[in-house]
C-alpha cells in the first residue's frame, strides 16, 4: 500500500492532438512548483508518489499548479481484495468526521479484473456497513464518497476530491506582458491571465520623485504574489516615466493628458513586448471604472499598440475583483497609500471621449515624446522574482 496523490484535469483531456504537450507542461510545472517525490503519468491521471512528503505540503504547493482540475489522496495498491480493502479501513478512519452517509464510486478501465465496476462498490460498501456501523448507503446524495480506479497494473483508493482552478498550465499558451499597477485590478487581470496558461513578464510605471521607493516595492510585493504561479522566475520591469508625463502635462490639453501618457505606455510596452518576444499586453481595465475606460478612450489608448490587448476584467463588478483580489492575497498590498504613476499626473477634468485621429493631431506636435519615450525605455530596471511558496 503506498501513499499517493491522484492528479485530475480537465480542459486539457479535451485538446487532442495536442493533449500530449499540454500534459508535459502540467507534468513540468508540477516538478517545479509543487517538487514531489516522484511523479509519473499514468491513465490519464497524474501520479504523485508521496515517499516521506507530507500530504499537508504537497496540498498548498498544488493550489498554485493551474491545469489541475482537482486531486484526492490515495493508496496505491494491488488488485488483492483483501488490500483494497485494507485501504478503504484506513482512508475512513482518517477522513471521517461526523458523516453519516456514503457509497462506493469504482471505475474500471482494466477490463480484466474479475468484478465489474458495480460488482465491486457492491463488495466494498457491504465491507464499510459491516465496520462502521454509523454510516449507511446513500448513492444520491452521500455524505462522503469512497472512489476506486482500477487501472492495468495497480489501483488507486481515495475519499473525497480536493478541487483546485483548472484552466492551462502556465506556459502553455505563451508569453504576454502585463501592465501591473499598485491599484487592486491588475494583479487579479494577471492571475486570470495565467490561468488561460500563459506566462506573463509584469511592466510598471513610476514617477520618482513623486512616487517613493514605498511605491516601487508595492510593486515588487505585488509580483511575489504573483510569482507563486510561476514555474520559474517572474520578471518585473520597473519604466521611470517621469520626463514623458512632465513634457506631456506641459504640451497637451490637459483633458487629454491621461489618455495620451497610456498611449506612451502601450508604445514602451510594444518596445518590450519586441525585446522579450511577448505577443499580447494585458490590463486590468473594466468598463466605465474610470474616465479612461470609456469605450471611446479605451479604443483610442488600444491604437496606439500593434499588439493585441487582453482585458480579462472588462466586464467584472468591482467587488467581484476585491474578492479575487483578496483570495490571491494582493488586496492588502493593494490598498497601501503609496501612488503610482497615472495617480501623480492625473488631470483635474479628464475627457471621457476622444477620437483616435484628435489624439494622433495633438500627439503630431508633442515633437519630444518619442525621444522621451525612448529614453525610458533605456532607463528600464529588471527585477527578477524568484516563485515565492
Amino acid at each position: 500500500m503506498e501513499p499517493v496523490v491522484v492528479v485530475r484535469y480537465s480542459e486539457i483531456g479535451l485538446k487532442g492532438k495536442n493533449r500530449g504537450y499540454f500534459e508535459k507542461k502540467l507534468i513540468d510545472n508540477i516538478r517545479k512548483i509543487a517538487r514531489p517525490p516522484e511523479i509519473n503519468k499514468r491513465y490519464g491521471r497524474i501520479i504523485i508518489r508521496l515517499k516521506d512528503m507530507d500530504f499537508d505540503e504537497i496540498k498548498e504547493r498544488l493550489k498554485y499548479v493551474f491545469g489541475i482540475q482537482n486531486f484526492s489522496f490515495a493508496y496505491a495498491v494491488s488488485h488483492d481484495l483483501n488490500e483494497i480493502k485494507e485501504a478503504v479501513l484506513k482512508l475512513l478512519k482518517l477522513k471521517l468526521k461526523n458523516e453519516k452517509t456514503f457509497k462506493v464510486q469504482t471505475k474500471r478501465s482494466y477490463k480484466q479484473f474479475p468484478m465489474n465496476s458495480q460488482e465491486l462498490s457492491a463488495h466494498i460498501g457491504a465491507f464499510v456497513l459491516e465496520n462502521f456501523e454509523e454510516l449507511s448507503v446513500d448513492v444520491h446524495n452521500p455524505d462522503i464518497i469512497v472512489g476506486i480506479e482500477v487501472k492495468e497494473k495497480e489501483l488507486f483508493v481515495f475519499v473525497g476530491k480536493e478541487q483546485l482552478y483548472g484552466g492551462l498550465p502556465v506556459g502553455s499558451s505563451g508569453k504576454a506582458i502585463l501592465l501591473l499597477s499598485g491599484g487592486i485590478d491588475s494583479p487579479v487581470a494577471g492571475w486570470y491571465m495565467m490561468k488561460r496558461g500563459i506566462l506573463i513578464e509584469n511592466l510598471s510605471f513610476l514617477s520618482p520623485p513623486f512616487t517613493s521607493e514605498k511605491s516601487k516595492n508595492k510593486i515588487l510585493e505585488l509580483s511575489n504574489i504573483l510569482s507563486k504561479y510561476v514555474p520559474d522566475t517572474l520578471k518585473t520591469w520597473i519604466v521611470p516615466f517621469t520626463p514623458v508625463q512632465q513634457y506631456i502635462k506641459t504640451n497637451a490639453p490637459d483633458k487629454y493628458s491621461l489618455i495620451i501618457q497610456r498611449r506612451s505606455m502601450m508604445r514602451i510596452a510594444n518596445k518590450l513586448a519586441r525585446k522579450i518576444k511577448a505577443k499580447a499586453i494585458i490590463t486590468g481595465e473594466n468598463v466605465g471604472q474610470v474616465a479612461s475606460q470609456t469605450l471611446e478612450n479605451l479604443h483610442t489608448i488600444e491604437a496606439a499598440s500593434n499588439l493585441p490587448i487582453l482585458r480579462p476584467l472588462i466586464g467584472f463588478e468591482k467587488m467581484d475583483i476585491v474578492e479575487k483580489a483578496k483570495e490571491i492575497g494582493s488586496y492588502e498590498i493593494s490598498i497601501q497609500p503609496y501612488l503610482d504613476s497615472c495617480v501623480v499626473f492625473a488631470p483635474k477634468n479628464p475627457a471621457t471621449k476622444s477620437s483616435i485621429k484628435e489624439i494622433e493631431e495633438i500627439e503630431s506636435k508633442l515633437v519630444e515624446l518619442s525621444n522621451l519615450e525612448e529614453k525610458a525605455f533605456e532607463n528600464i530596471e529588471k527585477h527578477v522574482i524568484g516563485r515565492k511558496l
